[in-house]
């Protein structure tokens, strides 16, 4: 009985959960680290406590060496309508398994912890869907992030993600909700750089 409340007040909150261990779906063959290089902007993505007060979301990796790349996250908050960012590192621990990324936040931060990203589909020049498990216990709550190099995706290639999902990973498109892309605030420059982040902790 507990389990089953714990699950439906976790489900609640993140939106996929469910007792047991992690799923291990199938990530991208030959991946490549360096042409995932750029900025990414966040389209659509599954329920979590941390997107309430975010929106305009992006992304901006760049390659350090073979199996590492620092990992910038900006985005508007909805409290402040101002930008932030937030500063990591991408790493590859199994070279057999490039595509099983491991994401490394700057040590002080608060709250910090590594959690695992795995890239699941990418051509690396419009799109790329990226996966997270995260262990909970006795249960695991699953995170779902559609990226494109554009503010936006037209409706053929949603759907081709979409299908992909549900059959890769039995993730429903109802499952996933639209990133707000729409308002951008004015102060875009605001925010640090990914050098002089770099920089700061050097």
């Amino acid at each position: 009985m507990w389990a089953q409340i714990f699950l439906l007040c976790i489900s609640a909150t993140v939106g996929l959960a469910a007792i047991g261990s992690c799923p291990t779906p199938k990530v991208q063959a030959n991946f490549q680290l360096d042409k995932l290089a750029g900025t990414w902007y966040l389209i659509e993505a599954t329920a979590s406590v941390d997107r309430v007060s975010r929106k305009c979301s992006n992304f901006v990796i760049d390659k350090k060496t073979s199996t590492r790349a620092s990992f910038l996250n900006k985005f508007v908050s909805t409290v402040t309508d101002k930008w932030k960012s937030e500063y990591s590192e991408l790493t590859t621990p199994k070279k057999d398994e490039p595509a099983k990324l491991l994401v490394n936040p700057l040590k002080g931060t608060v709250l910090a912890r590594k959690y695992p990203i795995w890239v699941i589909d990418t051509d690396y020049e419009t799109h790329a869907i990226l996966y997270s498990c995260h262990k909970l216990m006795l249960a695991y709550t699953e995170e779902i992030l559609i990226l494109s190099r554009t503010r936006t995706l037209d409706d053929k290639k949603k759907t081709e993600l979409y299908d992909l999902l549900k059959r890769e990973i039995s993730i429903k498109r109802t499952w996933l909700q639209l990133i707000r892309m729409k308002r951008i605030a004015k102060n875009e420059g605001d925010f640090l750089s990914i050098k002089q982040v770099e920089m700061m902790f050097s």
